[in-house]
């Protein structure tokens, strides 16, 4: 019976895994073909960012009641109609240029993420083995950040015209149903109610929700603006674009070994290590901008250091919620990361202008430094219980 539900296990986290990465190609394809394809028709930059901001505004309305639906379809009905609402939304951007469909359609995307991310995090933290939480949430955020490295070079070989593009974006996201099959039936009972609010969330837990909005900060500012921060700082347009590269890099090597090192070693500490990589990374950079030997490996460890910070947070969420309290811990994280991604590339942005051309590090400085302090306090609350 125990060696069934191991197999069981194994085959429902390969599923996860591979359905979360599968969607995040997907929607790494989609979204710079969003916006090449505005871009070329005349939009702004205002319209464009205003697009892309999209998806982080559902996560902010679909959250909040995320685990209802699930209790009230169950969770392999949420699974699948995330899958098919995501694939059909992506398709539906080749059948028409109105800028208002693509809004809606955009939400509609966001929507799937939501659901497909909040039921996919709840079931890995509810099926993993208390002693190797660290390294399987580290192997599912690496997977998932290939996935979004992965989608862009595709663009390389199908192009960013017609239609072709997003009617492959959409296959791969139906691809992503075929990791399920194995699964079967067994998908998760996520019927238990919460204890507490998804609104509550940020009170019981502050270095989980800090750790959140500091990463969705980290993706939707530093990863879109770095390019532009190298070129204003004399860098060539291709080094620029590998700077993002090297980011993502150290994103996906480090993640395991921050893993391994959570399921060691005290997790408060191994994320208020992280944290204070992100501020150190974030002060150093404007200093080695134009040092190669220098500015790959901090761009690597600064990545790693960043996200890793995530991946201790869903450990410990893990470990510390558990049954329909669980459930609502991560479908406020989904909020919350809707939050840094709608308001981070704003403020970096702005920090940039008012502050050329380092205002973004310094304003990410700054973020991490916040974490940090928070991080700390929580290790102190730790110390005195």
């Amino acid at each position: 019976m125990a060696d069934a539900a191991l197999g069981d296990n194994r085959r429902a986290l390969i599923a996860i895994i591979a359905a979360a990465t599968i969607m995040a190609v997907s929607l790494s394809l989609s979204i710079p073909l969003v916006s090449l394809n505005l871009e070329r028709w005349g939009y702004g930059s205002d319209v464009i960012g205003l697009m892309g901001s999209l998806p982080a505004l559902a996560f902010l309305f679909i959250s909040p009641v995320l685990p209802a639906l699930t209790r009230f379809f169950g969770s392999g009905v949420m699974l699948w109609s995330s899958l098919l609402l995501g694939a059909v939304s992506i398709w539906a951007l080749s059948l028409s240029d109105n800028i208002y469909f693509w809004f809606f359609l955009r939400l509609m995307i966001g929507m799937s993420m939501a659901v497909l991310f909040m039921i996919s995090e709840t079931w890995l933290n509810k099926i993993a083995d208390e002693k190797s939480r660290g390294r399987t949430v580290a192997i599912y955020v690496s997977s998932l950040t290939l996935g979004f490295a992965f989608g862009p070079i595709l663009i390389n070989f199908i192009g960013a015209e017609g239609s072709l593009p997003f009617v492959i974006s959409a296959l791969i996201v139906l691809c992503g149903g075929l990791a399920f099959l194995p699964v079967g039936n067994q998908f998760p009972d996520l019927g238990e109610k919460g204890s507490y609010s998804i609104f509550s969330f940020v009170k019981i837990a502050p270095m989980i929700s800090a750790a959140t909005i500091l990463v969705a900060f980290f993706d939707g500012s530093v990863l879109t603006l770095l390019p532009v921060y190298g070129i204003k700082n004399g860098q060539l347009l291709e080094t620029s674009v590998l700077m993002t590269s090297a980011l993502l890099a150290g994103n996906v090597l480090l993640q395991v070994p921050i893993g391994w090192l959570a399921d060691k070693f005290d997790r408060t500490r191994v994320i208020l290590g992280c944290g204070i990589v992100g501020v150190l990374g974030a002060l150093i950079l404007p200093f080695v901008v134009l040092e190669p030997y220098l500015l790959w490996p901090l761009l690597v460890i600064w990545g790693g250091g960043v996200v890793g910070t995530y991946t201790i947070a869903l450990v410990v969420m893990g470990q510390v919620f558990k049954g329909g309290d669980l459930i609502t811990a991560t479908a406020a994280v989904n909020m919350l990361w809707g939050l840094g991604g709608l308001f981070g590339p704003a403020i970096a942005g702005t920090a940039m202008e008012v502050y050329e051309p380092h205002g973004m590090p310094l304003t990410f400085a700054a973020a991490c430094a916040i974490f940090v302090l928070v991080a700390a306090l929580s290790l102190r609350r730790v110390g005195k219980a």
